[in-house]
Formats: C-alpha cells, structure tokens, sequence
C-alpha cells in the first residue's frame, strides 16, 4: 500500500501543477497559491464534517498524545510554507538548471532521518531508492537547463553571482525533507492521514489572512473560465497530500517520500503527451532508472 500511495501522491501533485501552469499564466502564481489553499481548506472541512473523521475530535481536544502530534502537524506547516517561499525566491533569483535539481533532493533527507529513527528498509528498497533519486535528477536538469536559457530566469544583472538561490534552494529541501518526516513519525500515527493536511492547511490560510489584514487588501474572485481550473488543481494538491500522509501512516516513510517526489517527472511526461514537448536523451534514460527503481522498491 505504501508504493500505491506514494504513486498516488505523485500523479496528484503533477495533476495540480500542470493544471497550475495554466491558472499561475492568468492570474499569477501568489494569488493561484493563495486561492489554492483556501480551497483545499473549505475542502477538508466539508470532508471531514461529513464523515466526523475520529481523528478531527483527537486533534482538538488538545490533551495528551493528540496535543504533542498538533504541535508536530504545526512545524510541518511552517516548514512546508517556508519550503515553499524559499523555493519560490530560488526561482527567483537563481538558474534553474542549479537550484531545481538541489531542490528536488530533499527526500535524500528524509530517508537519512528515516532511518536514523528506527527505519529499515528492505535489500531490493536500499538499491531502488539511489536509482529512483539518480534518475530523477537526470529527468529534471535538462529541462531546467532549457528553461533557464530560453526564459530570463537567470539572474538579469550582475549582481548575483553563478550560485545565486543555492542556499533558498538549500533551504527548501531542508524544509521539505525535514516536513516529510516529521510527519511520517510524529504526526501520522496519532492524527491519520487527513487531519495533518488540514491542520497544515488551515495554518497556510490563517497566515494568508493575516497578511492580507495587515495590507488592508480585499479578496478579489479569480474570473470565470479559471475558477473550474483552479479548483481541480487545489483538490488534486490536497488529494496528493492526503494520499502521501495515508502513505506515511504505513511506516515506510523512505519508500514514500522518495515516490511522491516523482511528481516533477510526471509533469515532462504530462508535457510530452499533451504538449508534444520533445525529451531529451538524459531524461528518457532518468525515466528509465525511475521505473526500474519503482519496481525495486514494490518487490
């Protein structure tokens, strides 16, 4: 089931990003990450009001394990918002090409805290796991590297150096590395798999309120021929969220996070299908040590 969950978390999350591309092109992508989240919250709410999730209840009660895994399910929200600011600004001002794959390598931390915290992993899932992470750094760097020359996201003046937003990038694969494991080992097995995201959810939309209070700005309805967009994206972002937790829930925090981290590999093979995007040689060959590690790791 942990494979299962891993894959569903990847092809969710390449789902919502593709579909981000489209909504981030007409409304910008702060507004398209603000909107997201106050969706995937309303979301929950209503999925776990219908179904009165046990879990929900634990979670505030406040008291005993349930208190210690929210104040857990409270650092994985921060740092999943740092991660993402963070990885936004190495975007920003650094070369794709250098922060994209040193972004992409945060589940190497996870599965060396994993590990570190009682983890084993099998002989076939010790081998498969290098070969997913090594040929997911060759699916990614190409395309990166075409992306940095034909769009001006390298730096436009002289005032950053070649490794301009390595340390953001740094700090985003600390972030989320660090995020996956605390939840797959202090959050998961007290709170479930769909409580987590809301807790991590609902502290993305307070700070979001916040802010805008405190610029005075008033919430302004994205137009009609996105809300359709947009709305698939943020269910399908919450769904892989969900679907990673219920994958951390299973113990095999190493197998998952490394499998919903192919998320970035979908969305070439989404653009190569639909968009008729041409691969590069390094990428198919990424592709296939990814599925050859998939297999390892099912064994």
């Amino acid at each position: 089931m942990a494979v299962l969950f891993g894959l569903l978390g990847a092809f969710s999350w390449a789902g919502a990003d593709f579909l981000a591309r489209h909504v981030s092109r007409l409304i910008g992508p702060i507004r398209t990450f603000i909107l997201a989240q106050c969706v995937g919250l309303s979301a929950l709410t209503i999925y776990l009001a219908i179904t009165r999730d046990p879990h929900w209840r634990l979670a505030i009660t406040l008291a005993g394990p349930a208190r210690r895994a929210d104040d857990w399910a409270m650092l994985a929200a921060i740092l999943n918002i740092v991660g993402s600011i963070s990885l936004y600004r190495a975007f920003a001002i650094g070369k794709m090409a250098l922060v994209t794959p040193i972004a992409a390598s945060y589940p190497g931390l996870t599965v060396v805290l994993a590990l570190a915290s009682g983890e084993r992993l099998k002989a076939s899932s010790t081998v498969g796991i290098p070969l997913i992470l090594f040929g997911i750094m060759l699916a990614v760097i190409p395309i990166a590297r075409a992306a940095a020359q034909s769009a001006e996201i390298a730096p436009r003046s002289g005032v950053h150096g070649s490794h301009a937003g390595v340390g953001w990038a740094l700090a985003a694969a600390f972030c989320f590395g660090f995020a996956f494991w605390v939840l797959g080992f202090h959050v998961t097995p007290t709170l479930g798999g769909v409580v987590p995201i809301w807790i991590i959810r609902l502290a993305g939309a307070t700070l979001i309120v916040g802010l805008a209070a405190r610029r005075k700005s008033r919430p302004v309805l994205p137009p009609g021929g996105v809300r359709w967009p947009l709305a698939a994206s943020a269910v399908l972002d919450t769904a892989g969220f969900v679907a990673t937790t219920f994958g951390l829930a299973t113990g095999r925090v190493s197998v998952v996070t490394v499998l919903t981290s192919l998320f970035g590999v979908v969305i070439i093979l989404l653009s190569w299908v639909l968009l008729k995007e041409r691969l590069h040689w390094r990428q198919w060959c990424g592709v296939a040590l990814i599925f050859a590690g998939v297999a390892l790791v099912s064994a």
